[in-house]
């Protein structure tokens, strides 16, 4: 039996690095991908805390990456030898769904690296040497050769999900008739998906981003993406108020890009939102606290609220050629060998200062 190595979920707050049966055989559709490069995403963390239930022990984590088709099976179009990278969940690009833009709620969506322990459905996940992607030719995303397997790895999740909150935020302002840059944002929590954010709400052109989190090397990080830090030691809702009286009289932000899946975030963030202003949320909010204002309250404010999981397939070949020139590959901060999955998760859970986000290797 042919085998490889992987980083496999034990149990909570365990991962190891492991040897463990290659995939073979290609399926229909199917195609079986070499992975040069794959990534430490937040939401890997929900299992490894313990917060999201249910992952099968011996499941292979992780659910971002690029890397070279090895193998492909029957009706696949993809050839052996193309680079690409893949949506963090497959998709089959014929349902109603796929066909209209929203990936994320494809009738055959499986996550990578989730494999549900009472059932035993899911698919393995991608820090491997190897990985089985179904529904090949429309998970997969060739990429140019001027975008590497870093950046493709970035593609396949948080640049997309960063893009879409600020997306979302924008769209829903569209009527007011404000111009762009004379809207402010406020992104809560400057993690990996944080930055992109940043980076998209300045790209899609908001005026001005301001940047909050307790991590001082994030907010650092986030000046360097183009925000203006808040920093702990500073009242953010003064700091929001005094910024935005130029502009609509010290109401609060536009936009509340909310990214971090805590309640007391999302609490934060209708705090700092002004009244007729939008709070967009793509933080997984695996807890049981419940939603921080009733809807009584978001009426009172005319507060819109979108949320969701990034279609991020939908918009891969949209941002296919904007993640190497939006420079966002800055934010990787370890490139380490696979070998090193362990102490990379426990490092990233503890937010160690200058830890954002891991590229593994799985071939170093």
């Amino acid at each position: 039996m042919a085998t490889m190595q992987a980083v496999v979920f034990k149990r909570p707050y365990e991962v190891a690095y492991e040897q463990v049966p290659r995939p073979t055989d290609p399926r229909d559709g199917e195609a079986i991908v070499r992975v040069k490069a794959s990534g430490l995403c937040g939401s890997d963390l929900h299992p490894y805390r313990g917060a999201e239930k249910g992952l099968q022990p011996g499941t292979v984590c992780g659910h971002e990456f690029s890397g070279i088709v090895e193998q492909v099976g029957t009706g696949v179009k993809l050839e052996p030898g193309a680079r690409v990278a893949a949506s963090f969940t497959t998709a089959c690009g014929s349902c109603w769904f796929c066909k209209h833009s929203l990936s994320s709620r494809c009738e055959e969506a499986k996550l990578f690296g989730w494999i549900n322990e009472e059932t035993g459905d899911g698919i393995h996940g991608a820090q491997a040497q190897f990985v089985r992607v179904p529904n090949a030719d429309s998970t997969l995303v060739v990429l140019p050769p001027e975008v590497s397997f870093e950046d493709g790895v970035l593609l396949g999740d948080i640049f997309p999900t960063g893009y879409f909150c600020a997306s979302n935020a924008l769209n829903t302002l569209g009527d007011s008739g404000i111009p762009k840059n004379e809207l402010t944002a406020a992104v809560i929590g400057c993690g990996p998906v944080g930055l992109c954010a940043i980076s998209g709400a300045r790209a899609l052109g908001f005026g001005r981003v301001y940047a909050i989190d307790r991590v001082e090397s994030r907010l650092q990080k986030a000046q360097d993406v183009g925000a203006i830090p808040i920093y702990p030691n500073q009242d953010a809702l003064s700091v929001i108020h005094e910024a935005t009286m130029s502009t609509n009289g010290g109401y609060g932000a536009d936009a509340v890009l909310e990214v971090v899946g805590a309640y007391g975030a999302l609490e934060t963030s209708f705090q700092l939102v002004r009244p007729g202003g939008v709070v967009s949320s793509v933080g997984v909010h695996a807890h049981d606290k419940g939603f921080p204002v009733s809807p009584e309250q978001c009426y009172d404010k005319n507060i819109t609220f979108r949320s969701g999981r990034c279609p991020a397939r939908s918009l891969m070949p949209e941002l296919c050629h904007m993640v190497g020139e939006s420079g966002i590959s800055q934010i990787i901060s370890h490139k380490v060998p696979l070998s090193r999955a362990s102490e990379m998760y426990k490092m990233f859970e503890s937010q160690a200062d200058g830890i954002l986000k891991v590229i593994f290797d799985p071939w170093g």
